[in-house]
């Protein structure tokens, strides 16, 4: 079978215009974190602004309903609240106390909403949860400070600079609502100085 000469001429083009366009869809999918202004810290810093925030530095987000959802995929048998970090003020440290009857979830994002860690009361040592997030000198200059301390502490070197955290507690039936906001309020999120070098 011959193939026409002139569908050969055109063949080079055709294949260049499909490069072209596969670049520019790759790219503008893997920027649009960067440059869409309703990313998730966005939403969640004026969600926060409005919310109450706890003594702790927990900003308490609102009963999920729909059309209103701070975040995609909320669900309204879960209690939300979230801590808004910036580590050029120092470090992050979150602790709360782990109760294995009822689930306590905590993700760690970078600004860009990607997350970088994370933790539930299954992971708890001793029954708490504490974990310090820093970027990669902080971590490496609380590490320095004391080697031989115990491992109760969890180190995380976060990618961004800012970020937030996300804190999920569970309320099996709607009369356990009130038990998951008082587990999200015991929630600790505090800011602390680095360690001097």
């Amino acid at each position: 079978m011959k193939i026409s000469r002139d569908y050969l001429d055109w063949l080079p083009w055709a294949l260049a215009t499909l490069c072209v366009a596969g670049s520019v869809h790759i790219v503008s999918v893997l920027l649009m974190p960067e440059v869409a202004p309703r990313n998730a810290y966005a939403r969640l810093l004026a969600a926060a602004q409005s919310a109450e925030t706890t003594a702790n530095g927990v900003a308490l987000l609102p009963r999920a309903a729909p059309g209103t959802e701070v975040t995609p995929f909320e669900d309204s048998a879960f209690v939300e609240g979230v801590c808004l970090f910036d580590l050029s003020k120092g470090l992050l440290r979150v602790r709360a106390d782990a109760d294995p009857e009822d689930l306590l979830a905590l993700s760690f994002h970078a600004r860009t909403g990607r997350i970088f860690h994370s933790a539930t009361d299954r992971s708890a040592i001793k029954g708490k949860i504490d974990v310090l997030v820093g970027d990669a000198r902080q971590i490496e200059a609380v590490e320095g400070e004391d080697e031989e301390a115990p491992p109760s502490q969890v180190h995380v070197t976060a990618p961004s600079m800012r970020g937030f955290v996300l804190l999920r507690s569970l309320a099996k039936r709607a009369s356990d609502r009130e038990r998951a906001e008082q587990r999200l309020r015991a929630v600790s999120c505090e800011t602390v100085a680095e360690p001097e070098s």
